[in-house]
């Protein structure tokens, strides 16, 4: 804490509920704030929880910082947003302040006035990324921008690791990110832009800054453990590699046969590197011989990022046989019981989509490829689904955990 800002006392609590703001929301806001930290400032300082600077203007005497927490923003795991009320020497209000996307603005009517109603100051949060503004006529123009952050960049951000707290959070990993990514995102919504849901401010629970910064790190882990507990995710994405990865039509041999040079389909790599980054375990489930593999994938930076390798030739057995996808649950510490959680991709409809069916494996064909029949032998070889490239994987796999998330919250509609 500054040493120009005192600490907080009871006094200063109960002056601040006692001015505490209301909060218009809009119709269908999905998240309301639960906490509130105050700092009261006697004179000019930074904000202990901005570190934006306070000024004292002429006839103010004080003023309380309302740090306003919230568990979910619509795009990320925690918000803080900052209410300041200056007061003159006699507790009257002369003066509010908000914050906005990183800074402090001037809450004031359009004719100068305080934004107050029936006497209590009243501010509007914008729709789901909850900045603050005097009107909702001036949540309009950025209206546009508020609809895509509340429904295609919902839950884009994760979980936000703020300097502030980064050491106390702890090791985050890439699948904590994405269980909070589609959690927001199966809550993504249009927003209304009609703001007549009240909050009063006072409602919330009161602490000093202080007590909550300390709180805070405690409260994120608390929601990421519940969300990862909730939150159903895929277990393994098995990948085929001819004409899923590798272009078999580029694939040159040396004399004993082995793949000494290949191309990869365009998106390939990056979808792999997008998998990676989002924290799923990856498993290559391909007939070939172990050394093509080596040569051909790791030569593209692809083997890095699987987990497990199961190889035809190391196997003594090429797909649809059952072993193939059975070692590589085995080697990912998954069993059959788990097969409804994991991804099979691949571009032979009895190999790899007949083979992940027989064992309740989601199965997605890849039809990039023209030199195998794209007409299902019989029943068991028809996928689950169907991409036409690499690049339109991590999409569907997102959607595949979406709707395991609604399935499990309706079982209805497994």
């Amino acid at each position: 804490m500054s040493p120009s800002v005192r600490p907080t006392t009871s006094a200063d609590i109960a002056l601040a509920r006692r001015l505490a703001p209301v909060i218009r929301f809009c119709d269908n806001e999905p998240f309301l704030p639960s906490r509130v930290g105050i700092t009261v400032l006697d004179t000019p300082a930074r904000s202990p929880s901005t570190g934006l600077p306070i000024a004292f203007e002429p006839g103010v005497a004080r003023v309380i910082e309302y740090a306003i927490w919230w568990d979910w923003d619509i795009q990320h795991l925690y918000e803080l947003e900052h209410i300041w009320l200056k007061l003159a020497a006699d507790d009257s209000i002369v003066a509010v302040e908000a914050s906005a996307h990183g800074g402090k603005f001037a809450m004031q009517l359009p004719d100068g006035a305080l934004p107050l109603e029936s006497g209590r100051v009243t501010l509007v949060s914008t729709p789901g990324k909850h900045a603050f503004t005097a009107t909702a006529q001036e949540q309009l123009p950025d209206a546009e921008r508020t609809v895509v952050a509340c429904q295609e960049l919902a839950g884009r951000a994760g979980i936000l690791i703020n300097d502030m707290f980064r050491a106390r959070l702890g090791a985050v990993t890439p699948e904590d990110h994405r269980a909070v990514k589609r959690y927001l995102q199966a809550r993504a919504f249009l927003p209304t832009f009609s703001f007549n849901q009240l909050f009063d401010l006072a409602a919330a629970e009161f602490s000093s800054w202080d007590d909550l910064a300390a709180w805070i790190p405690g409260q994120v882990k608390a929601v990421l453990a519940q969300v990862r507990q909730e939150q159903p995710l895929l277990k393994a994405v098995f990948l085929d590699s001819g004409d899923t990865l590798v272009n078999e039509a580029s694939e040159k041999f040396d004399a004993e046969g082995y793949v000494i040079e290949a191309g990869l389909i365009p998106g390939a790599l990056e979808m792999v590197q997008s998998l990676a980054n989002d924290g799923y375990r990856i498993a290559l489930v391909a007939d070939g011989r172990v050394r093509s593999f080596a040569t051909i994938l790791g030569g593209h930076g692809i083997s890095p990022h699987f987990h497990a390798q199961v190889i035809s030739e190391a196997e003594g057995c090429e797909k649809p046989d059952q072993r193939m996808f059975q070692k590589a649950m085995e080697s990912l510490g998954l069993g059959t019981s788990d097969a409804e959680a994991i991804v099979m991709v691949g571009n032979h409809l009895e190999r790899d989509i007949g083979g992940a069916n027989r064992l309740g494996i989601i199965s997605i064909w890849q039809n990039w490829s023209r030199k195998r029949s794209h007409i299902p032998a019989e029943a068991i070889e028809v996928p689950r689904y169907t991409i036409r490239s690499p690049g339109e994987l991590p999409a569907l796999l997102a959607d595949i955990e979406r709707q395991m998330a609604r399935a499990k919250s309706n079982p209805s509609l497994a």
